[in-house]
């Protein structure tokens, strides 16, 4: 009897340690959200961004909701919660999940093969084996599809989903399903079609019928907004249309702050659940670990995930230039970050916003990073004569042409367009650390990695943390066809239509001081850019791209033709005549 009346004695004890806890996290809770206050227009301010949205949620409740700086500069107008912006990529969780609510709803399997619910999908290939990809392979960028195809991708009206197929018919495939990740455009385009065919109504009426609504995403819809965009404050035009699945959605962040908690992980017994638990749980597991090409690619269903300690940090970023939308969310902590802008400069105050929030967050539930990996410091080693011979060669890559020219135990090396000069010395753990000279000083540059496939040598980034992620592929040191030499010249699109933002505007195909088939792009159109590509080539007609995890172009196929005695390079939809002098 006396342990039992001392026991109560504790409880008053307990309970008035807990009021002040509580009271404790509360005013730390009203000063975080008052500190947005200040915060944001002051990073907005270093940034350079004329306007933002940014939600929170903490514990599954929003605790920041608020618009920022301006929607228009010319008129004056202020970015508040209704305030619309093209999402760009964030499109493609929207697609996954409308996918993912007819795989919850048993309308649809995703390990069953794309062609199962899409029998017209027709594609070339320059290797084996059926095109047998799954929705699953698709929701992972895992199915072997091209980045996306360049040519109508950036619309000034929309085109039906299904044309899509037609110019499937002209493409080829990039590599067998499960072999590399290749984040695609095109994979997620194909998905939106599959939802409306399995849906049997157009993708954008089931994704407002069966996600939108259903979620009180109220502001949520396809196609342009009247929000104005900034490229370093100065007022920029977008493109009105590309493909509704990859990149066709505009929202707020309160309404992505609705679709984001659909992914926050709940008990099994929750009532009127949009998506099956352990469905939540599939999108948040990392996916073909294991595949030839993985190199510890961290990514879900078409979610972005960072393991840590206990907890696992989710991400997906969008870029419709010049806006820029970001979510990150902590499922097990039921947190999100929810940051939309108007301004190409943007991503910065993304990061920005997370990196508080997460510090608040840390504090408040003792969450952490986990233990940052210890380098192993890898010593030199030498390769035999006929390993540097094999080693050398050139690389298409997504900096551009690499040239690793064997000079002794080391390799002179030539990268990119501006033809940077280093020098590579092997180490360890097939890894050259690349050096250059700035000012006459000797500088580190990076860590390059090389791996065999089968017969293909690969190579990539090695970063500080010992993560490698591929970059680009040998080009075949084989003898150049005469047909591809006596095509070498400057080319021009000739077949844009008025649907068509003109976005590549010239190529020049040479063979360079390495004698490799080259292939240069200007792209005029969203920014500025300049594309240098290594050709294998397979035939006297057709060439490839080597290389995989490019932003644009890697891996897909170039085709030589003769029409009209002139020469025409066909590639990524675009149709290349040669310039006659």
């Amino acid at each position: 009897m006396k342990k039992t009346t001392k026991h109560y004695l504790y409880l008053p004890i307990l309970l008035m340690w807990s009021m002040v806890l509580s009271q404790k996290q509360s005013e730390e809770l009203t000063s975080f959200r008052q500190s947005f206050d200040k915060f944001v227009p002051k990073k907005m301010k270093k940034h350079n961004v004329v306007g933002a949205n940014v939600t929170v949620i903490l514990d599954g409740e929003v605790v920041v909701d608020k618009g920022f700086g301006l929607s228009d500069l010319e008129s004056g107008s202020k970015a508040d919660l209704n305030t619309p912006y093209p999402i760009g990529s964030v499109s493609k969780v929207v697609t996954a999940t409308a996918v993912l609510k007819l795989y919850s709803d048993g309308k649809i399997d995703i390990d069953r093969p794309y062609t199962d619910y899409v029998p017209d999908f027709v594609m070339k290939k320059h290797f084996s084996g059926p095109i047998d990809f799954t929705i699953r392979h698709l929701l992972s960028h895992y199915a072997g599809l091209p980045r996306l195809r360049a040519k109508g991708f950036l619309k000034k009206r929309p085109l039906p989903l299904d044309s899509l197929l037609i110019q499937s018919r002209n493409e080829y495939l990039i590599a067998p399903a499960g072999k590399v990740y290749q984040y695609s455009d095109w994979g997620v385009d194909l998905l939106a079609l599959l939802v409306q065919r399995v849906a049997e109504i157009p993708y954008s009426e089931f994704v407002t019928a069966k996600v939108f609504n259903p979620l009180g995403m109220d502001n949520s819809g396809f196609g342009p907004v009247d929000t104005k965009g900034y490229v370093n404050g100065k007022e920029t035009p977008t493109y009105e249309y590309s493909w509704p699945g990859s990149d066709g959605i505009y929202s707020t962040t309160s309404d992505l702050a609705k679709l984001c908690q659909v992914f926050f992980l709940r008990k099994n017994d929750d009532d009127h659940l949009f998506l099956k638990p352990e469905i939540v749980g599939e999108a948040h597991t990392l996916h073909f670990v294991d595949a030839p090409m993985a190199y510890g690619t961290q990514i879900g269903l078409m979610w972005e995930i960072q393991p840590y300690q206990g907890f696992k940090r989710v991400k997906k970023g969008g870029i419709h230039e010049p806006f820029y939308s970001y979510i990150f969310y902590i499922p097990e902590k039921r947190a999100a970050v929810i940051v939309c802008s108007n301004s190409n400069a943007s991503s910065r105050l993304h990061w920005d916003i997370w990196s508080k929030t997460f510090d608040f967050l840390s504090q408040r539930h003792d969450l952490k990073r986990g233990m940052r990996q210890i380098k192993r410091e890898l010593g030199k080693t030498t390769l035999t004569n006929s390993q540097m011979k094999e080693l050398g060669g050139s690389y298409s890559t997504d900096l551009g042409i690499l040239n690793l020219q064997p000079a002794g135990k080391k390799f002179n090396v030539t990268l990119g367009l501006d033809k940077q000069k280093g020098i590579a010395t092997v180490h360890e753990d097939n890894l050259l650390k690349l050096s250059v000279k700035k000012m006459g000083i000797k500088i580190h540059a990076m860590d390059i990695f090389w791996d065999k496939i089968g017969n293909e040598l690969v190579v990539g980034e090695q970063y500080d943390s010992g993560r490698r992620n591929i970059g680009g592929a040998k080009i075949k040191n084989t003898q150049i066809p005469q047909s591809w030499k006596k095509a070498v010249g400057t080319y021009e699109v000739v077949n844009y239509q008025a649907i068509d933002h003109r976005t590549v505007e010239k190529a020049e195909l040479l063979v360079n001081e390495f004698g490799v088939l080259e292939l240069r792009y200007h792209v005029s159109y969203p920014n500025t850019a300049d594309f240098q590509l290594g050709l294998s080539p397979l035939s006297d007609t057709l060439a490839i791209i080597p290389g995989y995890n490019f932003d644009f172009f890697g891996g897909e196929t170039v085709e030589l033709t003769k029409a009209k005695n002139n020469f025409e390079l066909r590639s990524s939809g675009f149709r290349f005549q040669r310039i006659t002098e």
